[in-house]
């Protein structure tokens, strides 16, 4: 399948542990990178720090040690990247799918 297309094919590590694919349906090219960011929540009084995997123009997955107590709602910060506010589309057991508003 090419690259360039809108519909990616691509492995899923479920929660449950099993391989899925999934077909996912984006307008731009995900960049693999391996960036070090920010989220922070409750006024600036609580952050996580994440690892960013892959980044586009309106999101990013990130990676980190547990997602759990994360926000739906948070400013995202990164080097090279205007602070920015974002909401998860996504998660599972240590990944979150980002959307940033512009």
């Amino acid at each position: 399948m090419d690259q360039q297309t809108d519909t990616h094919a691509v492995m899923h590590q479920a929660n449950s542990g099993a391989n899925e694919v999934v077909s996912e349906k984006r307008d731009e090219h995900r960049r693999r990178v391996l960036k070090g960011g920010t989220l922070q929540f409750n006024n600036g009084y609580a952050s996580y720090g994440c690892t960013v995997r892959n980044l586009t123009q309106n999101g990013a997955m990130v990676e980190m040690g547990e997602t759990t107590g994360i926000p739906s709602a948070f400013d995202f910060k990164m080097d090279g990247l205007e602070p920015t506010q974002a909401t998860i589309v996504w998660r599972n057991a240590k990944r979150i799918g980002l959307r940033f508003s512009h």
